[in-house]
């Protein structure tokens, strides 16, 4: 039995690559961070990435990432917020996973990446709840899409990550 990828995607500070940590430590599975691949790979952070090069590179640099990842199995994979808005990027994950949204209230999310040393770069600038929002909304269509998803806001690490294994029935060793 082909063991499937989880792919734990969301807006920012909804808590995908925290929860893809601790799934990978309850499962015993790899996890990876497409954003922490990404800045290995290329030597800068997503900050940096964006400033330098822009959005659309940074976007075909998750694409390219997809791509890899999509001939590896049973791994946790956390997308950046925007990497599952694409068609092609959400039909690579389609094709070699299960994606799980995960949200949250736009003012919870505020209150979460106020705890962030950097400002993400969609959200430079002033009044970040109603540029989060905007966004927000901008994806609904797209988020709406995935048939998993978890509600953060008023959840912990661990019970988001009980809530997958119990959603996707995962447990160690077993496929």
């Amino acid at each position: 039995m082909v063991e499937k990828n989880i792919f734990i995607t969301g807006f920012m500070g909804t808590g995908k690559s925290a929860v893809g940590e601790c799934l990978a430590r309850k499962t015993g599975k790899i996890f990876l961070d497409m954003d922490k691949v990404i800045e290995s790979q290329e030597g800068n952070s997503i900050k940096e990435i964006f400033a330098t090069k822009g959005e659309n590179y940074f976007r075909i640099l998750e694409t390219r990432i997809l791509k890899e990842i999509s001939s590896r199995q049973g791994i946790i994979v956390a997308t950046g917020g925007g990497a599952l808005l694409s068609e092609e990027n959400y039909q690579l994950a389609c094709n070699c996973g299960s994606i799980v949204l995960l949200w949250a209230t736009p003012e919870a999310i505020l209150e979460r990446l106020k705890k962030e040393k950097d400002i993400r770069p969609l959200l430079s600038g002033s009044d970040r709840l109603e540029k989060i929002k905007i966004l927000l909304q901008q994806r609904k269509e797209k988020y709406n899409r995935i048939k998993c998803q978890i509600e953060t806001t008023n959840l912990s690490i661990e019970q988001v990550a009980d809530a997958i294994i119990e959603l996707f029935q995962l447990k160690e060793g077993i496929k």
